[in-house]
């Protein structure tokens, strides 16, 4: 039984995979931007799905969904290119919840109704953003260096026009937030 799981999980990693090379072409044939604003989108569309199979692969403890509606929120702070390129994963099926992302301003105050925050743009305030996050289990997605070593919990980093995966397990642990083997298997783990 766990074999057929982990080969439907393996499944539908590369349907998702097969589908955003789908999305991308459609995007790239339809949309006019300068080219600057196309390759931005082009890369948060792909971190954007990589957030969404992320996502799936994460346990979060039980009472962080009692009373809640069925959702994940999945809170995204970031400028007009991240937050478009975020609208593509909204209302997304994560197991037998549906993914509800949801742009947020700098201030922070909506973060209490967040399972997850990504944060694309670097703030002034990033380390007050991750110690307000460090209050609840919520899993920090970031992108910016030094990410991992103010207490974020997973880094996209793109290099070599690829986006290389890094996890901070002690976080993660300490959220009490659990990131399929699976996942780690293809990221680097962060030791502080």
């Amino acid at each position: 039984m766990a074999e057929a799981s982990g080969l439907l999980s393996e499944h539908l990693f590369f349907q998702t995979k097969a589908r955003l090379a789908v999305v991308i072409a459609v995007l790239s044939s339809h949309m006019v931007l300068p080219a600057a604003q196309a390759e931005a989108v082009d890369e948060y569309t792909i971190k954007s799905v990589l957030t969404l199979n992320l996502i799936r692969f994460t346990d979060w403890p039980a009472e962080v969904f009692k009373g809640n509606d069925g959702t994940v929120n999945l809170c995204v702070l970031g400028d007009d290119a991240v937050q478009q390129a975020f609208t593509l994963i909204d209302k997304k099926r994560v197991g037998d919840r549906t993914l509800s992302a949801h742009n947020i301003n700098t201030s922070g105050s909506q973060l209490g109704q967040c399972q997850v925050l990504y944060v694309s743009m670097e703030t002034n305030n990033i380390t007050q953003w991750l110690q307000e996050s460090h209050k609840r289990p919520i899993l920090t997605i970031g992108e910016t260096d030094g990410f991992l070593g103010q207490g974020g919990m997973v880094y996209l980093k793109m290099a070599d026009a690829k986006i290389h995966l890094h996890i901070n397990l002690k976080a993660t642990k300490a959220a009490g937030i659990w990131i399929s083997a699976r996942v780690l298997k293809l990221a680097t783990i962060f030791n502080p």
